[in-house]
Parts: C-alpha cells; sequence; structure tokens
C-alpha cells in the first residue's frame, strides 16, 4: 500500500472523523487513538525537528515534493516561502517531535494566484491513525480562507493508492508528464497531475 492509502486508514476511521469545515484554532491540541498531539503553523524554530521528520520517511514518499526536503538549505527556503505568505503549513507534533504537516503551497506567479497544491506527508508510526484526514481537511480549510479555487495534487504514476484517495476525495487526472521525476538512484518516474475545485472536496 502507497503512502496516502496508509495515512488515510481504513473505513471505519473514514466513518469515525467529523468534516472539518473551518480552520482550527491553532495551536490545537488533539487527541488520535490515546495520543495527544498539537497542530500548530510552522515556525523558524522548527527547522531542525522538520530536518529530522523528512529524514526518517522512505525515500519514495519524498517523489511527491518538488523540493528535497531533506536538505537544510530547502528548508530554509520553504520557511521563508511560509513568512512570505506563498506556503501555509501546519505541522502535527508529538512529544516535540513533527510527525506529520501539510501545506498549501501557492505560486509566485500572479496569474496562478487562484491555485495551490496540497502536500501531506505523515511519519511511518502515524499512518492509519486518522492524522493525514485531519491535516487533509484543514489543508482545504486554510486553502479557502486563502482564497484558493483548486488545488492540485502531484504523484508519480506508480503510486496507486495514493491516486485512488485522491480519487475518493473528488480529484481528477488532468495530465501526466512522462520521464519528469528523478529519485536518489537516478530512476526515472512518470508524474500525474490531478486537480479539484476547492468547493468540490469531500472525505468518504
Amino acid at each position: 500500500m502507497g503512502l496516502l492509502g496508509r495515512i488515510f486508514g481504513g473505513e471505519g476511521a473514514a466513518r469515525a472523523a467529523q468534516q472539518m469545515a473551518e480552520p482550527l484554532d491553532y495551536p490545537a491540541d488533539v487527541q488520535l487513538e490515546g495520543d495527544a498531539l498539537t497542530l500548530r503553523f510552522l515556525e523558524r524554530g522548527d527547522r531542525d525537528a522538520v530536518l529530522a521528520f523528512a529524514r526518517g520517511l522512505p525515500a519514495h514518499d519524498l517523489l511527491f515534493l518538488p523540493r528535497d526536503i531533506t536538505e537544510p538549505e530547502v528548508i530554509d527556503q520553504w520557511l521563508r516561502d511560509v513568512e512570505e505568505g506563498y506556503y501555509t503549513t501546519v505541522v502535527a507534533t508529538l512529544g516535540g517531535r513533527v510527525v506529520g504537516y501539510a501545506s498549501v503551497a501557492g505560486d509566485r506567479l500572479d496569474w496562478m494566484r487562484h491555485v495551490a497544491e496540497l502536500q501531506v506527508l505523515i511519519s511511518e508510526e502515524m499512518r492509519g491513525r486518522r492524522l493525514g484526514r485531519v491535516l487533509t481537511e484543514q489543508a482545504f480549510a486554510l486553502a479557502k480562507q486563502r482564497g484558493v479555487q483548486k488545488m492540485v495534487a502531484h504523484m508519480t504514476t506508480d503510486q496507486e493508492a495514493a491516486i485512488r484517495v485522491f480519487a475518493r476525495m473528488g480529484f481528477r487526472r488532468e495530465g501526466r508528464l512522462r520521464n519528469q521525476v528523478i529519485d536518489r538512484h537516478g530512476a526515472l518516474h512518470d508524474l500525474q497531475i490531478m486537480s479539484l475545485d476547492i468547493d468540490r472536496f469531500r472525505m468518504e
């Protein structure tokens, strides 16, 4: 099972959670299967914790992202993007550790200001426990608050479980770019682009 197929959990978990139409009042404490997590906006002081989180992820998971967040300088640019308002990122922490995040990533092009990219990553220990669901719902709520009208998602075409999860949320395929992604070993992967109008978002 691929990344998003693992982080969203099964049908029972999906029925247990309630749709979040509005952003939480951050920082927010949430209980997930006995663990007390804190959801809050990404801050500059999170640099090392985010780097440790990223370096603990399976390499294939990072193909969801356009930048290699295992590199300190990339984290620094991400933090600048947050400060400049191009990214909105919510991190989930457990015992002071970052265990997941969701980003609404905007573009610097004015004619694409209504479009944002959804990025969600969860640590292996927290997958299947509804954290991915909670963060995704928050990402859409925050995107709508920002005036985003369309969300896009990128994944390699071999991440079939992720594609199915996005399809259940209402995302539809917009295109496929051949050999668009190269992994750490130099292997090439086709990139699938999916999109969804914000008002059509749903979680099953």
